[in-house]
């Protein structure tokens, strides 16, 4: 799952395995040491072979001392190759199959840059990260409740990206699993599991443009209460002055409650409908509470405690209300 419960995200798998770089943490000091053994070994067979003045294949004895030097710096090579060869993947790569993956990574930046000529010469029509539509669902509805659920969902996600300006691919599809392999039955199933109220999200992947159809990214988030009615989340003293200075007062106060909820992206109130989920969370401010309040600051012409209170109970889906209240 991605960081929101994405089916499609990718999986940790911490194992009690080492990894290729913690292998090459313990060969790399094995490997000076074995290659310092074998140089040691190469001089003192150059030096002995020099000293008693020995040949081989009728060289002379001074070139047989160097031919004995080299050979031995030729085996600390080989020897350090092979290892690491046959330990480390990323190596065998980069030494076997480097043109293949220079072609590929060549390959992959000429159609970034083609993507990126397209999205330079079109109209976006929808953003990456860009909410498509949203539903709650409880997982604990018969298969074939939450089938039509989600399938209401896809259909209300269909009509946004096509009011947006995305248009079908060539099946007649709107809007498509970005990843290989991923059907929609597979994240009906993935919403039953959960057991529980979940927010399903159809959340587009990338930007994309007028007439292209939307990948989509799925995600599930279970959907909890945040915070309960009647919960102070900030209070603060509200000077008298002209209205627009109260009720900026006020705004401002209700910004500070609202960080209670979480920063921009990992907030546990989801971001407003259709806007891109690392957005801020939803959040409404009742206009009526906020005008009352203002009337009897003016009114006591005096510094007044003002208390950010949660008008109605707030889940993950959103919207957190918020109202004020004099102490």
């Amino acid at each position: 799952m991605s960081p929101v419960g994405s089916p499609f995200g990718r999986r940790e798998c911490r194992c009690g395995i080492l990894t290729e770089v913690e292998i090459g943490y313990l060969l790399l000091p094995l490997l000076l040491l074995v290659s310092g053994l074998i140089a040691y070994a190469g001089n003192v067979v150059g030096r002995k072979a020099g000293k008693q003045r020995l040949s081989l294949w009728g060289l002379r004895p001074r070139t047989t001392a160097h031919l004995v030097a080299f050979l031995t710096g030729v085996l600390i090579h080989l020897l350090t190759l092979g290892v690491v060869l046959g330990v480390l993947e990323d190596a065998r790569t980069a030494l076997f199959r480097l043109r293949r993956t220079v072609g590929e990574l060549e390959a992959r930046a000429e159609a970034l840059r083609q993507e990126i000529d397209r999205l330079e010469q079109g109209t976006i029509a929808v953003l990456s990260d860009q909410e498509l539509a949203r539903e709650v669902i409880d997982g604990r509805r018969s298969p074939a409740e939450v089938k039509e659920a989600f399938f209401r969902l896809r259909q209300r996600a269909v009509e946004f990206a096509a009011a947006q300006g995305a248009g079908p691919d060539a099946n007649g599809n709107v809007i498509v699993p970005f990843a290989p392999g991923i059907t929609w039955e597979a994240i009906e199933r993935l919403i039953r599991r959960r057991s529980r109220e979940v927010v399903v999200r159809i959340v587009s992947t990338k930007n994309v443009l007028a007439g292209d159809p939307v990948p989509v990214d799925v995600q599930l988030v279970p959907n909890e209460r945040v915070f309960r009615r009647g919960q102070v989340l900030a209070e603060g003293v509200v000077a008298p002055g002209p209205r627009a200075r109260v009720r900026d007062a006020l705004l401002l106060l209700a910004q500070v409650a609202a960080q209670r909820a979480g920063p921009p992206g990992r907030s546990r109130i989801l971001s407003a409908p259709h806007t891109r989920v690392n957005g801020p969370p939803f959040v409404v401010v009742d206009v009526d509470s906020g005008r009352q309040v203002t009337d009897q600051v003016l009114r006591r012409n005096a510094p007044t405690r003002v208390r950010v209170v949660v008008l109605r109970d707030a889940y993950t889906e959103g919207p957190l209300w918020l109202g004020f209240a004099l102490q």
